[in-house]
């Protein structure tokens, strides 16, 4: 992870936050699990849980998110945020660790920053809302990724699917990062996005067709 055979063009992660809105209409499995086979079938390489520790929402673990994921899909990476220096080392690896076993190795972290306190931050590049540059190790170890931040928050009334496809298509023109993180504010954009605006995004030819997943790889929505 991510398959070394994809076709060519950039990583596509998406980010959610592991926060339970207490206003949903139903309870977080379902409305996580919905958006993120959307996500997959639309062809998003991996799932970014990232920490709400910024948000006002109940916070849940990143881990426990996509333990829960694990099993319902297929080929989507599944990768935690986690701190580069974390309190527990050791803990932080068996949790990795177990979620690469229960997803087949499809597990994977997200460090803000490098992991190497003594290393120079990875430069922004490109335009982008957020600015900011990340790095990404499957497994827990290398090769690292830098990959370009584009914050896609809430999308305003007048916003269309047309729009998003503008900012998206000029970040993928401006960067040489091996990927873009689409950061969400919650599953109910990150559903909209994979069905609105990723099919413009192919249909302008700026990524490729998303990878075949067999009808059986999907388990169930709940």
């Amino acid at each position: 992870m991510p398959d070394p055979k994809r076709p060519p063009g950039p990583l596509l992660f998406a980010a959610l936050p592991a926060v339970h809105d207490p206003r949903a209409p139903e309870p977080w499995p379902g409305l996580f699990t919905r958006a993120v086979l959307d996500a997959e079938l639309a062809g998003i390489d991996a799932l970014v849980v990232e920490h709400g520790a910024d948000r006002t929402d109940p916070a849940l673990d990143p881990v426990v998110v996509l333990a829960h994921l694990a099993p319902r899909t297929y080929r989507l990476g599944l990768v935690a945020e986690m701190p580069a220096a974390p309190d527990a080392p050791q803990g932080a690896a068996r949790e990795l660790a177990s979620l690469d076993a229960i997803s087949g190795g499809r597990a994977g972290r997200l460090v803000r920053g490098p992991a190497d306190p003594h290393a120079p931050a990875a430069p922004h590049s490109g335009p982008t809302d957020h600015g900011t540059a990340l790095t990404w190790t499957a497994d827990g170890t290398g090769p690292a990724l830098d990959v370009l931040d584009v914050l896609l928050a809430e999308t305003a009334p007048d916003e269309s699917a047309d729009a998003q496809a503008d900012r998206i298509a000029a970040a993928l023109a401006a960067t040489r990062s091996d990927g873009l993180l689409l950061r969400f504010s919650g599953p109910a954009a990150l559903r909209r996005f994979a069905r609105e605006t990723l099919p413009l995004l192919r249909d302008r030819g700026l990524l490729p067709a998303p990878p075949h997943t067999p009808r059986g790889g999907h388990r169930n929505t709940k």
